[in-house]
Order: C-alpha cells, then structure tokens, then sequence
C-alpha cells in the first residue's frame, strides 16, 4: 500500500524495514502494550478489529488507513501482513508534553521501546500482574527473534531492521525490570518506615516518659491537682 512507502521513508533509523504486528512476533507485542493499559483505538478505529477484518477479506487494503494500518507486501503462509502508520503510532503512544516523544516516528523507533519511553514510563504506573504479562509477552517477541536470527545468521545473511528490533525489545524488557525493582525497593523502605513509625506510637503509649500522649495526660492530671 502508499503507506508502505512512507513508513520506510521514515524508518531510517531501524535499517528500513517496517514490522508486522499480526504475525507471531508482532501479535506477542500487541499483547504487550495492552498488558500496560494503551487502548489500541486510532481515531476512533480499533486497531484489532481493522487486523482481523482485514485477515478475514472483509475489508480491502485501501480501508486499512482508517485503522491505523497499512498493508505490508510479505505474507505468512496466506495471511496477509500488515504494519501499524506512523501517524498511528504516534497517535497511541506518544505523550505530547514528553519531549522526547515527538521523535516517535515508527513502531520500531528507539523512543517508542527504549528506556524513557512511553511503554517504560507506563510499567510503572500499573499493577504487577499488568507489568508480568507485559513482561511475559515481550520475552515471547524476544525468543522468536531471536531464533530467526539465528537462521538468518545461518543462511549467511543478517538483517539489520530486524537485529535493531532485537534491540529496543531487550532494552524495553530490562528497563521494565529495572524499574519493576526499583519500585519495589521504594515500596518495602515506605513500608519498613511506617512500621517503625507505628512501633513508635506504641512504645510512646505503653512509655510515658517517652513523650508520648499519656505523659500529656499525666501533665494535665497534675496540674489541675495544684
């Protein structure tokens, strides 16, 4: 399709190629990005639902724009493959007050996947479940890939797009993980704080002469005896 043309034109930086997101690797990080809350709907068009119709030919390549699609000239077996346009890319997942967003230009861009990007920003903000089956699903990708590099490296010839895809999905995987970490460490010292914190209002209950509220109490008792 003409969006084919142009998502090359603008994919200069991940050596060319356009991904699908409907073959086994590109459906595994679909599931991803939904795992961390991005509803898939451009314009008002789910993205799923403009991929299947498509698949089942009940809609026609020339329909897919409205969708967010684009038709890719690859197949697996007899599916046809498509792509996600870069205007729809940057429509789902681009947060338009994060600067570095805006150099969001394809599905495999750097800050789109990349450490700071809009999926890392979000594993973050969702519940563990929400981040494992993100996890889970980008390690699905990885695996794949990386088994077809193995045979393309087999066969003698490497592929830059896809190597560069390798990529951003492993540094995606390992930032989530670092900050999953990150936010667990904060949350067991915010919890060690509050127990201590709690232990301490006990202790200046049961301990008068700590300072606590029954000292206070002491204090008023007695002079009101004078």
């Amino acid at each position: 399709g003409g969006g084919g043309a142009a998502g090359h034109a603008s994919g200069a930086d991940d050596g060319g190629e356009i991904r699908s997101v409907n073959n086994a690797k590109g459906q595994a990080e679909m599931e991803a990005v939904k795992a961390l809350g991005f509803p898939l709907v451009f314009k008002g068009y789910d993205v799923e639902a403009g991929i299947r119709l498509f698949e089942a030919n009940k809609i026609q390549e020339a329909q897919l724009g409205k969708y967010g699609l684009h038709a890719l000239p690859a197949r697996h077996g007899k599916k046809p493959l498509v792509g996600i346009l870069p205007a729809a890319v940057k429509y789902l997942f681009a947060d338009k007050k994060v600067a570095s967003d805006a150099q969001i230009t394809t599905y495999t861009s750097h800050q789109l996947w990349g450490d700071g990007g809009p999926l890392v920003r979000r594993s973050e903000q969702v519940t563990p479940a929400q981040r494992n089956k993100t996890l889970e699903k980008l390690a699905k990708s990885i695996k794949l890939r990386e088994d077809q590099a193995k045979k393309l490296n087999k066969n003698g010839g490497g592929n830059k797009g896809h190597d560069h895809m390798l990529d951003v999905l492993k540094e995606c995987e390992s930032a989530i993980r670092f900050r999953a970490e990150a936010l667990a460490q904060r949350e067991k010292e915010t919890e060690d704080l509050m127990k201590g914190l709690s232990q301490m209002a006990v202790d200046e209950e049961a301990f008068p002469s700590l300072g606590g509220p029954a000292t206070q109490r002491a204090s008023k008792g007695e002079s009101g005896r004078f």
